[in-house]
């Protein structure tokens, strides 16, 4: 089981929430690929029901909860229902191939 992170930043000119681990791993994913891989029960419907999301470029974390196991972020959109655990955010960062940290 993954630890919580040492450290969490929003990026907000970036859109990009970068998750620094506590085994000295950082991982930047964009805020589009968070919304997209929301697993509330509501996104899980539409995903098997065939819906594409249609996700605003200007989308952005207005705010980050730390429910302790993860993270809930309310998004720019209205969407705030997904939890993220701290697992799951790991495995994926892990999967981002082509990010990329602005500074």
């Amino acid at each position: 089981m993954i630890q919580p992170p040492r450290k969490i930043h929003n990026a907000r000119e970036q859109r990009q929430l970068i998750i620094y681990w506590q085994g000295g791993q950082e991982h930047a994913i964009h805020y589009q690929q968070l919304r997209s891989a929301c697993r509330c029960a509501s996104c899980r419907a539409d995903q098997t029901g065939g819906k594409i999301l249609l996700i605003p470029d200007d989308l952005q974390v207005e705010k980050i909860n730390n429910l302790g196991q993860g993270l809930q972020f309310i998004f720019s959109d209205g969407h705030q229902r997904g939890i993220f655990p701290w697992q799951y955010l790991f495995e994926l960062g892990s999967n981002i191939t082509t990010t990329k940290i602005l500074n």
